[in-house]
């Protein structure tokens, strides 16, 4: 990838200078922009797209989507003409819209650490997918044969009233295999892996951004655990 992704090494830097790569015309006003660094988040790992400007003395535009495709990162932007490669340009992205994201992301973390902690993963829950958009959950393989929605809100209660630390580093596969709760399929072994871990439970594998300490989440609610087919839904909220 041609693009250092800054949001890998600091979830909270906001802006950016960056050199324009490649501009690739993407619709009427349309553009799909390459830069050499970005701040801009894109949209994987059930985490959703950044948004914000490019800026630079003679230009701007508005930044609607940021995709990785074909192993490269491109901004989608809206812009009256098209930058100019090679220019430098300012990006800033919508803070709000990125923080909320990130307390969601981390309150799905929070919980899958908490079903760790109470036993139920990854022995009877195996995590698919989540998905930590408008209605949030995290889909499991497996199910548990009890009703266990108290416990889970209990736990994730204790874990965000001791504001534990969150932090990330990036090691190889076999490091990370040390101290995983779990691995999910198919990481490559070919290059570093970026691990999130949660102060004095453990570690997985992870490419979103996060916020510092479990208690930057808020209050996590479980809104409803669906269990059917061999397979868990639970549905999560933050009410502020």
């Amino acid at each position: 990838m041609k693009t250092q992704l800054i949001y890998l090494n600091d979830s909270y830097q906001k802006e950016m200078d960056a050199t324009i790569l490649e501009v690739i015309p993407d619709g009427e006003g349309k553009f799909k922009v390459l830069l050499d660094k970005t701040v801009f988040y894109a949209m994987g790992g059930g985490q959703s797209t950044d948004q914000g400007t490019l800026t630079s003395s003679v230009w701007n535009g508005d930044v609607y989507q940021v995709m990785i495709k074909d192993g490269e990162l491109w901004h989608y932007v809206k812009a009256q003409i098209a930058p100019i490669v090679g220019d430098i340009i300012h990006g800033v992205i919508n803070w709000e819209r990125r923080y909320k994201h990130m307390r969601y992301h981390s309150a799905g973390h929070i919980i899958d650490f908490a079903l760790y902690l109470l036993g139920y993963s990854p022995k009877n829950l195996t995590p698919i997918k989540a998905d930590h958009g408008k209605k949030p959950f995290i889909h499991y393989q497996g199910v548990v044969e009890e009703n266990f929605k108290e416990k889970l809100q209990e736990k994730v209660d204790e874990l965000i009233s001791k504001n534990l630390n969150f932090s990330w580093e990036f090691q190889t596969l076999e490091m990370l295999q040390k101290e995983a709760i779990y691995l999910q399929p198919n990481l490559p072994s070919n290059k570093p892996l970026r691990t999130v871990r949660l102060e004095s439970v453990g570690a997985v594998a992870d490419g979103g951004t996060q916020i510092h300490t479990t208690g930057e989440a808020g209050k996590v609610i479980v809104e409803t655990i669906t269990q059917q087919d061999n397979s868990t839904i639970i549905f999560y909220s933050l009410p502020s």
